[in-house]
Formats: C-alpha cells, structure tokens, sequence
C-alpha cells in the first residue's frame, strides 16, 4: 500500500519539507494508519523520543501499516473528544542521523526482522522531520523490548492476548529475498560478455526454506552455458532463460545460495534491435515461501571499458523483491482481465 500517495498525493522518494507544513495547515487526528510524533526534550533527548517512534512502527507492522510523521505539530487535546488534534507549527528534530543508521537501528530493535519499511528524512535549515512508511508485515506477530504493540483505535497499544494469537495462526513463511549482482563485463572485439550472480538469501530467523528454485529471463542476451549441449535442460527459449529446479534444498538464515552465469550480447543487435536496453528478470521462491520478482534494466550505452570490473553503473532501473499480485495490480490487472487475456474468452 502507497500510503504516503494516499496522504500527500507522492511517493515517499519525492516528499519535501514543506509537503509536512502544508499538510497540517488543516487539523488532522491519527487514525489507524496515521501516527503523529512531536519532538520534545521533555521526553527525552532523541534516543528517548526514537523509542516511541519505533513502538509505533512496530504497532504497524501487525496491523494494516501506515504513515509516522516524527517532527509533527504538538497535539492539543479537545474537550469531549478523545482523540488530539495536530495543526499548525510543527515540533521538529534538530538532530540529523543517516538513513541508513536510522533504519539499522530499527531493525536491530524489532523481533522478528521487520521488512518493508521506508523513510524519508526532510530538512528545513536546522529542522528536522522523519518520515516513515510502513508495509503490514508478513511475519507478524513483532515484539519491541519484549512487547507486541498493535493500532488500536487510533493509538499504539500493547496488543491484547487473542490478537497475538491471531497473529500467530495466520499462514507463516520464510523470507526469501533475490537479488543479482553485475560481476565484471568484458568484451572479444565481437560479442560483450556481462558476468553475474544470482544471490537468494532467508531472512527469517527460526524457519528454514527448502527446495528453493529459480529463473532468470533475458531477452537481449544469451547465457553462455546454454550453448554447452550437456547443460540444454537448464535453458529454454533459444538460451534467454536460465531454469534451476532446486538451487538449494535448504536455505539457512543468512547464508546465501548463490549461482553465477555469463551472458552473451551482440552489440549491433542490441543497438538496432533494443537501443541498448538490456532486462534482467529474477523469479524465484521455494517450497513455503511465495513466488517473488526482481527486475533490473541496464543501459549499456554507458559502458565504460576502464571500468570492467565495476559494471554497477550500467543498472538504470531496479525493482527487487516484489509479489506478482503488486505487479498485477500496479497494471490494473485482475482476475478477470487475466483469464480473458489468456483463454481468449
């Protein structure tokens, strides 16, 4: 869910420091999916704020997700009301950390390893607001300092003893996550030759996934192996799919399987044919955990020779980790569409 499009019509990526002014020039209340933090030395210094923030977020990710503004205005109680109301002034941060610290420190803080949270971090001169975006997690139930917190009527509350249960019952799976690295590119005066490996990691702790199996689609190019008769099973489609029925049969937290290939490129093709775009397609997934995509494209118009080694640059696009039903419904696909589209009727 693009929760920060829904409150502030664009991604969390492009948000600015006035998008917060602006957004509370109009009273606004917290709700289910919507959390305000003001910052205030009378809760502490900012280690002491961060722990409200991170309760919350853990609230969250066993509930239905959402937005945390941490720099919000200070919020005024109503007489007959419940809830605050946040308008005006906001109560911003002076203290700048790094994103990725920030993020390091969450989950280091949040028990199973929370995944599918975003941050943006928008400054105003000296003033500071945190912005945060978080998924429903699949791995819920999460604890935070021995506790699980949940959104309950528009508040971060312990959560009460038959929703951990709730929790607990639902479908549980290993995280399995995919990526591919660019190891080296090269050329023979013919062809270009991009060497790559393919990383699955499990980022769940106490569960193990077996059976892992994997695919690899370029369209643009050939992998190498595929032309070795012994290695014809591997491949389909003319050698632009790599197949691998069981990568690993069982993948252990935090170690990765890994598999290297090189794939073959013809420049005049590429430059005639596909204006020197080249796709990586990544579908893997195992025998408990759902199928996922990552996506890559490359433009290899930015080749540079003095830089073999280091072919990072060449990625223009990446989308990593994502469940078909996102794609499907970032095209507007549905079950009916799908069906007409593939029966013809």
């Amino acid at each position: 869910m693009d929760y920060s499009s829904i409150y502030f019509n664009k991604n969390i990526e492009n948000l600015t420091f006035q998008d917060i002014v602006h957004f509370f020039v109009e009273s606004k209340e917290e709700s289910s999916t919507l959390e305000f933090k003001s910052f205030s030395t009378r809760y502490g210094n900012f280690n002491a704020n961060l722990e409200g923030v991170i309760r919350g977020i853990c609230a969250f990710l066993n509930s239905e997700g959402g937005i945390i503004i941490w720099g919000a205005p200070e919020g005024v109680a109503v007489s007959g009301q419940s809830n605050k109301i946040y308008q005006g002034q906001l109560a911003p941060l002076t203290e700048l950390v790094q994103k990725d610290w920030l993020i390091n420190k969450i989950s280091d803080s949040i028990s199973p390893l929370p995944t599918g949270i975003k941050v943006s971090i928008l400054r105003d001169n000296s003033n500071v607001v945190y912005v945060f975006e978080i998924q429903q997690s699949n791995y819920s139930p999460h604890q935070y300092k021995s506790t699980y917190w949940a959104r309950l009527d528009g508040q971060t509350k312990p959560a009460p003893h038959f929703l951990v249960e709730a929790l607990f019952r639902k479908v549980r799976y290993p995280n399995v996550e995919g990526y591919v690295k660019l190891d080296q590119i090269t050329h023979d005066g013919i062809n270009y030759f991009l060497d790559i490996t393919i990383f699955i990691f499990n980022f769940t702790q106490l569960q193990n996934e077996e059976m892992v199996s994997v695919r690899l689609i370029c369209p643009q190019g050939i992998f190498a192996d595929s032309r070795n008769p012994t290695q014809s099973k591997t491949y389909l489609f003319d050698g632009h799919q790599l197949i691998l029925e069981n990568l690993i049969y069982v993948l252990h937290y935090g170690a990765p399987a890994m598999h290297s290939e090189r794939l073959i490129f013809n420049p005049m093709v590429l430059l005639e044919s596909h204006n020197n775009r080249v796709d990586l397609i990544l579908s893997f997934g195992g025998k408990n955990s759902p199928l996922k995509v990552s996506t890559y494209e490359l433009d290899f118009s930015k080749i540079d020779w003095f830089r073999m080694a280091d072919p990072n640059y060449l990625f223009s696009g990446i989308e990593e980790n994502a469940f078909p039903s996102e794609k499907q419904q970032e095209l507007g696909a549905t079950r009916e569409t799908t069906l007409r589209t593939i029966l013809k009727r």
